[in-house]
């Protein structure tokens, strides 16, 4: 699996990310991983128009390939 860096993070966003964590009782991973999750859900709608049906389908079978990974132990 890839992982992903993000860098200089505004503290409010940070601070609401951790708070959804801890809202959830979720790690930082699970929380970034639904939320990255949710976000794309949110915004395949919009971003459709942008991919052809080959494009769809290879993001979706990714999106669902994800589902399978297991957990990992958190940052």
């Amino acid at each position: 699996m890839t992982d992903i860096v993000m860098k200089d993070i505004d503290p409010v966003l940070a601070d609401r990310i951790r708070r959804v964590a801890e809202a959830r009782g979720w790690s930082m991973h699970d929380t970034l991983f639904h939320l990255l999750e949710q976000g794309l859900f949110a915004t395949e709608a919009e971003v459709r128009s942008g991919f052809n049906d080959r494009e769809v389908d290879v993001l979706s079978a990714a999106i669902t390939a994800l589902k399978d990974v297991p957990r990992g132990h958190g940052f």
